[in-house]
């Protein structure tokens, strides 16, 4: 979620800043709290539940009881919400907060030496069953969050592990032969370095079926 302003959107706009230290503060203490790689989803679920239902206070309005660093998120999500003055603006925040914080934890957890890598297909799917289980379990509150988590599941697929998927298939090959599929084409600059890659959608063929990466060209970025 990338919406979110920031001083470079208008010079002055401290949103992230504001959202970057309630997420540093609970992704830390997750990370903590994290003892072996499926543990996560627990934690992970606790965190999301947590931040709903705080955050569904303050948009109503209600009294906060207690303190914790789940509790600061919401508040801060809340808090920079207010100024736009339309109903829903924290569910932008909330997006932003929370796709922060599934990536800072792996990032922390991974600098401690817990980790060997900040991504993982095991971190992956246990990442998307607890969004999965926000999406379920916040539907009820009927305040747009379930919403929230499910598109930052699908953006997490998208931005993400597609972007890991295209690495494993060069490192390891595809594994797709279905009527259509996709398969990757390099993506070069002016020079013909290398840039990345990009996945073309294909109906089965001979020529390409047994190709990773196809051999027909590249794209070229001028």
């Amino acid at each position: 979620m990338p919406y979110v302003p920031s001083k470079k959107t208008d010079g002055k706009s401290t949103d992230r800043e504001v959202l970057a230290r309630a997420v540093e503060n609970l992704a830390t203490v997750t990370a903590g709290k994290i003892t072996n790689n499926l543990s996560l989803i627990k934690e992970y679920e606790r965190v999301f539940l947590k931040v709903a239902e705080k955050l569904k206070l303050f948009a109503k309005k209600e009294k906060v009881f207690g303190d914790s660093a789940s509790s600061d998120l919401a508040r801060e999500i809340y808090n920079v919400s207010e100024p736009y003055n339309y109903e829903g603006a924290y569910l932008g925040e909330l997006n932003y907060a929370i796709t922060r914080f599934i990536q800072r934890v792996p990032q922390i957890k991974t600098a401690s030496g817990a980790w060997a890598s900040e991504i993982r297909y095991w971190l992956y799917a246990a990442t998307i069953e607890a969004l999965t289980y926000a999406h379920m379990h916040t539907a009820e509150l009927g305040i747009g969050i379930s919403g929230v988590f499910e598109d930052i599941k699908d953006e997490y697929k998208r931005r993400v592990n597609t972007a890991y998927e295209a690495e494993q298939i060069v490192k390891s090959g595809d594994c797709y032969d279905a009527p259509y599929y996709t398969r990757l084409v390099e993506v070069v600059d002016r020079n013909g370095r290398h840039v990345g890659y990009q996945e073309v959608m294909l109906k089965r063929s001979d020529k390409t079926l047994k190709e990773d990466i196809l051999s027909a060209g590249k794209i070229v970025l001028y």
